[in-house]
């Protein structure tokens, strides 16, 4: 039997599916997509520097587990989880299950990425919301949000936008397809009428729209004006917003792409990189999780038992929110620019040229700093490390690339560490549209660099690296989010 929500949710939720598409079709017109903050104390969203009230309802994480925000320590006692305990009074009220439960597990649905995706929808509709926000957080955990401000207007009809939030709405969920087609006639104020296979409805302007149906699917939808021509719906101009606050200094810059390709390549095996720097701290220069002392003179990170040759690399203003490299390190960036194929005519990106960079302007601040610095370190054949908030790239020739084959320092586990820890850093950096070529190259890359085989098999569910009997899984959401990393016996049942 294939997962589903309880039919106590469903039923609340069913009947505003296809209105909710419409509306969610609406408010991402008028909100592009782009970099996502939010302010908890207003509570609001910024997105492509439009912000907006909204409230925080829940949170996702890669376990599989949904956490309302009324049940979230971080959000519970603050205005931004309203709406979610107006969610779990309208579950005790209707005895939701899903609604009433501190953290719903999503992990039997075959796609719980998607569950949750569906939940924000269904949560859009309870509350009648005016949108819906997801925010990427640490640990490559989501946020979900609806958008209640009345600078959003609701979606009146469109003969495109209604066709197809019809037939989603339809499609999103197991049921009735009638039940969503009622719902936005309801909220249209149309009074239908019934027929066989069909639902007929004369909107307030006249134009008549008839929907045609067979169980759980709508087949067709017909737009017509009172005369059977044109409907004007379809001439009327597009709604926009009303109100918004601009935000131009709210963060907007995303990471350079040309950046972020060689970022996706060499995260991972940077990672790999320090975690066997800081082996060979502990096995030959009395490491021990004491932290070393950089000493400028000598140009070492010294250790209790001897020191490793390292260069300044820059350094990051973490509250402040600013970013610096270190003087003396043009060579390097050099080599960034190299790897991303950036010529002497390609212009000088901010991220790059030397000079201190605001990191306000981005969302996650301290992900761009450290992925502009790991990958800068190891694209010139060093290592990346940091004292605080201080970067070093090491440049000591003791650790060579030579150990670091096979299944990476730490066998298969640590491979899929890696890759597991590549992932968390770039996943707030990636644009939707790029984010699969970027993550799978991730995984791919990794595999190449430390010798282990690329197998394709499991496409586009899961990328495999083998070496000898042991297989690294990567799986990818169909956004291409890394969602899980496991080791396991070669062709088995990752353990």
């Amino acid at each position: 039997m294939t997962a589903s929500y309880s039919e106590q949710l469903l039923a609340l939720a069913r009947p505003h599916l296809a209105w909710v598409c419409e509306q969610l079709d609406l408010f991402d017109s008028l909100v592009p997509a782009g970099v996502v903050s939010f302010d908890r104390s207003e509570p609001s969203v910024t997105r492509s520097g439009i912000t907006l009230r909204a409230h925080v309802i829940g949170t996702y994480a890669l376990d599989g587990t949904w956490m309302w925000a009324w049940a979230n320590e971080s959000y519970r006692d603050d205005v931004i989880a309203v709406r979610a305990r107006e969610l779990r009074e309208l579950g005790e009220r209707a005895g939701v299950p899903e609604l009433t439960e501190p953290m719903p597990d999503l992990s039997h649905f075959p796609d719980p990425r998607l569950a949750a995706d569906h939940l924000l929808l269904m949560c859009m509709g309870l509350l009648d919301a005016r949108g819906g926000v997801i925010c990427a957080v640490n640990e490559r955990g989501r946020l979900f949000m609806v958008v209640d401000d009345p600078a959003v207007p609701r979606a009146e009809p469109r003969p495109a936008r209604l066709t197809t939030a019809l037939r989603n709405g339809a499609a999103l969920l197991p049921g009735p397809a009638l039940e969503p087609v009622r719902g936005w006639f309801a909220r249209h104020g149309a009074d239908p009428v019934y027929g066989p296979g069909r639902v007929e409805g004369v909107l307030g302007g006249g134009d008549r729209v008839v929907v045609s149906l067979d169980g759980e699917v709508v087949t067709g939808v017909e737009v017509t004006g009172p005369d059977g021509g044109t409907p004007g719906c379809g001439t009327a101009g597009e709604q926009e917003l009303k109100g918004a606050r601009l935000s131009p200094h709210a963060p907007h810059r995303t990471f350079p792409r040309a950046l972020l390709a060689v970022a996706g390549r060499e995260m991972a095996f940077s990672i790999l990189r320090t975690r066997a720097m800081v082996q060979y701290a502990d096995d030959h220069l009395g490491f021990a999780g004491r932290p070393p002392v950089w000493d400028e003179g000598a140009g070492e990170l010294r250790f209790p038992g001897g020191g490793l040759k390292a260069r300044r690399l820059g350094y990051c203003g973490a509250e402040e929110g600013w970013f610096q490299w270190a003087a003396g390190t043009e060579d390097i960036r050099d080599r960034f620019r190299e790897a991303a194929g950036l010529g002497p005519g390609d212009g000088d990106l901010p991220e790059l040229s030397g000079e201190r960079l605001d990191l306000t302007v981005y969302g996650p601040r301290e992900a761009v700093a450290v992925t502009l610095a790991r990958t800068a370190a190891t694209v010139a054949g060093h290592t990346f490390t940091s004292l605080g908030n201080h970067f070093f790239a090491v440049t000591d020739e003791r650790l060579a690339d030579e150990h670091l084959t096979g299944t990476g320092a730490g066998g298969p586990d640590g491979a899929a560490a890696d890759i597991r820890n590549g992932a968390s850093w770039l996943h707030g950096l990636v644009e939707q549209e790029t984010r699969d070529e970027t993550m799978r190259s991730l995984a791919r890359s990794y595999f190449e660099r430390t010798g282990m085989q690329v197998w394709h098999y499991g496409q586009p569910d899961f990328l495999s690296g083998v070496r000898g009997l042991y297989e690294v899984r990567v799986y990818f959401a169909p956004d291409g989010t890394i969602t899980e990393v496991t080791p396991g016996m070669v062709m088995g049942v990752p353990g």
